[in-house]
């Protein structure tokens, strides 16, 4: 295969990646969580196209269910 090939077969998923990338940053930034519960999520962002999608799965559920304990926590 030459190198046009490769590049017509790679750039989807490099743009998928980025997208997971970049909405995973923004999920991760607007959750109302300190940043100290929130930097352990970036490092698994940057693991190729799987990362993001287990933060997806996992992570947002995680961080969600933390933000709503807090929320209750500060109603009291």
């Amino acid at each position: 295969m030459d190198t046009q090939t490769w590049i017509l077969v790679l750039s989807p998923l490099i743009l998928i990646s980025f997208i997971l990338l970049l909405s995973g940053v923004i999920s991760i930034a607007r959750k109302p969580l300190p940043w100290g519960e929130k930097w352990l999520w970036l490092p698994l962002l940057l693991v190729n196209i799987f990362g993001p999608i287990i933060y997806f799965v996992v992570g947002s559920r995680i961080l969600d269910e933390k933000s709503a304990l807090q929320d209750t926590q500060e109603d009291d």
